[in-house]
């Protein structure tokens, strides 16, 4: 979804002349958004009282929960990965465990040393902000040659679905893929789509692929596109080609909610790959700052949201639920603060566990499939 601004890519004020009309504007939109409403701010245990987003009137159908088997993998890694920062926190603050969640003793299955292929696919907009936006980036280098081969796929982010699930599958044709190692796609929020777009639009390609996960993946798209479309194309169409392309200008469009429901329901998914969600939604102390205006609104929806998406469509119909993330849509899979720290800061300013997210869905993923018949 929507990323911060990177001011810190010009080096004097003479940029600032092209873009302060842009921003004046945008400023108003952004002012008029804080001001719509006012809204009832729900408490960490109003957040974890059932009934789950999945489990709700409307949710995507064939979920699977496997919300507890995840969390004993979650809370494994946390105790490996974790400093003693993080290690004070219980697994529970960072994946929220919800009052209708099965409770169970046995133990997760026991890990192969199956070498993964994981292929990360970007969300939108975020070719315009560089490296700083790219998914898992730190715990993709603490995690490689674990038995894992990571690349990413910066896809248009400026572009839509079609256009974007032709450039991962000029990726693939080009990527020296090993038919002897498992494919993952790990697609971030509008990345999600994309990927989902990509297996329906080229099945042989498609063939190759032995698992998706999505982590708050725009899967059903977000009720933000429906409302300020207009303010999505105020601020980035006015973006020079030099720090991302402008494709063909489908981004938008791409992410309301109604165009990714008739989507899915015209467009059934390949049932040789095994899907996996991530949902997040959280409290304003964990949102980032830039987010808490679009949080606001969506607390209209629900008050379950990451400030981008509500959980229960940020689910794959017929995926392995993995769990809800308490986290805002940027710390699920970013770390932005250090180049954004006035846009990102949050109240709460511990960094979400990346690494051990990240090796927890491996260890899922690859457990499944090895014992995939």
């Amino acid at each position: 979804m929507m990323q911060p601004f990177r001011f810190n890519r010009f080096k004097d004020a003479r940029p600032f002349r092209y873009f302060s009309p842009v921003f004046s504007r945008v400023c108003a939109v952004l002012l008029s958004i804080l001001l719509s409403s006012c809204v009832a701010i729900p408490t960490g245990d109003e957040l974890r009282r059932d009934p789950s987003p999945h489990l709700l009137p409307g949710a995507p159908q064939g979920i699977v929960d496997g919300r507890q088997e995840f969390r004993n993998y979650f809370c494994e890694s946390l105790k490996q990965t974790a400093t003693a920062e993080m290690s004070a926190n219980l697994c529970e603050n960072w994946l929220l465990r919800l009052s209708d969640e099965i409770t169970s003793l046995a133990e997760t299955g026991g890990r192969t040393e199956t070498t993964l292929q994981i292929l990360f696919v970007t969300g939108a907009f975020s070719e315009c902000f560089g490296e700083s936006a790219r998914p898992f980036a730190s715990a993709i280098t603490e995690l490689s040659g674990e038995n894992y081969r990571f690349d990413t796929i910066e896809v248009g982010g400026r572009s839509g679905t079609s256009h974007n699930a032709a450039q991962i599958a000029r990726f693939l044709d080009e990527w020296p893929i090993d038919p002897d190692a498992p494919l993952v796609l790990v697609g971030y929020s509008k990345g999600t789509s994309d990927i989902l777009q990509f297996l329906v639009d080229y099945p042989p390609a498609a063939k190759q692929v032995d698992a998706v996960i999505s982590v708050s993946g725009a899967v059903r798209g977000s009720p933000l596109a429906d409302r300020f479309d207009t303010f999505y194309s105020l601020l980035f169409s006015h973006l020079p080609s030099g720090h991302c392309e402008k494709g063909d200008g489908d981004v938008v469009h791409s992410l309301r909610t109604d165009v990714r429901k008739e989507w899915l329901e015209s467009n059934p998914l390949p049932d040789t790959v095994r899907y996996y969600s991530l949902a997040a939604f959280t409290t304003k102390d964990r949102m980032a700052r830039a987010l808490r205006g679009s949080w606001k609104i969506l607390l209209g929806e629900s008050p379950r949201n990451d400030g981008q998406l509500l959980p229960q469509d940020a689910l794959i119909p017929g995926s392995t639920l993995l769990g809800y993330l308490n986290a805002d849509h940027w710390a699920v899979a970013m770390e932005i603060e250090a180049d954004h720290e006035f846009f990102a800061g949050r109240r709460d300013p511990t960094p979400f566990p990346h690494k051990a997210l990240l090796q927890a869905m491996l260890w899922q993923v690859d457990n499944d499939l090895g014992t995939r018949e």
